[in-house]
């Protein structure tokens, strides 16, 4: 490499992160409008740059929910990712120590940059589309934001259902649940969540969906739960059609419950 090269190499590296003063960095754009050759190693390493920097990644590439900002956060931060980048740094040192013309680096580098497109393409396509529906009922079957129901003193029936459900008694709990929700004329909307994910739980799928439904053609406040637990219903059992098709329903209105979640669900099913 002669002293013009290494001199073009060291200006756009500090140049690209941003380490050269005001005054370097106005002689060097002024370079690059008139320097051809300075001009096209520019580029070049302005690509394999971009190809490097995880907020580009992100940012340029696409717009994801939420949901999906979080799992590629996730991934970044993995010893993956980190072995990823380990190989594409390597991949930069090897191009700047070669000694071949501006020209032929210029050529080599290119294979450099498709590796890394393409393997960025395979991250984000495992992320989003690797997942079978089991695998995203996994992922996705939480039960920790269900309504409490031990403030309800008058209903020890309840407070027990729930305490058999957190303690994974589920066929316990769903006889519990189902014998109140058929004693009682005023049902809790939220033990038709209960007893239904209790039912879910057991593999009963269509009891389950019977009490989801129950919750959806209700009053309550929180009727649109029971399209979300429906999705999960058909998760678990491979249904993606179905799944997909309730999914559907929940990103009509931004009020219905998880509607984020069912954004990006809905995403990856298809």
């Amino acid at each position: 490499m002669d002293a013009n090269q290494e001199q073009y190499h060291d200006q756009i590296d500090a140049y690209l992160r941003d380490e050269l003063s005001n005054d370097e960095k106005i002689l060097f754009e002024q370079s690059l409008q008139n320097n051809p050759e300075l001009s096209a190693e520019f580029k070049i390493h302005q690509e394999l740059f971009a190809q490097m920097d995880e907020s580009v990644w992100i940012t340029d590439m696409f717009t994801p929910e939420q949901e999906e900002i979080k799992e590629i956060t996730s991934y970044f931060r993995s010893e993956e990712a980190k072995k990823l980048k380990e190989t594409i740094e390597k991949a930069k040192a090897n191009y700047y120590k070669t000694e071949r013309t501006s020209i032929l680096k210029g050529k080599w580098i290119i294979p450099v940059l498709i590796a890394a497109s393409f393997s960025i393409f395979v991250i984000l396509y495992s992320i989003n589309f690797s997942e079978s529906p089991q695998e995203l009922y996994a992922k996705y079957n939480e039960w920790n934001d269900l309504p409490s129901l031990t403030s309800r003193s008058d209903e020890d029936q309840l407070t027990k259902g729930q305490q058999l459900f957190e303690e994974k008694k589920y066929n316990d709990s769903f006889l519990l649940f189902e014998n109140y929700i058929q004693s009682t004329d005023e049902v809790v909307p939220a033990t038709l969540l209960y007893a239904g994910i209790s039912a879910l739980e057991l593999d009963e799928y269509k009891k389950a969906i019977s009490y989801f439904d129950q919750l959806i053609n209700s009053n309550a406040i929180d009727q649109s739960k029971g399209y979300w637990y429906k999705v999960l219903t058909y998760l678990k059992q491979g249904k993606k059609e179905e799944t997909i098709q309730v999914l559907e329903i929940i990103i009509k209105d931004q009020e219905n419950y998880n509607f984020d979640k069912a954004n990006t669900l809905l995403k990856k099913l298809r």
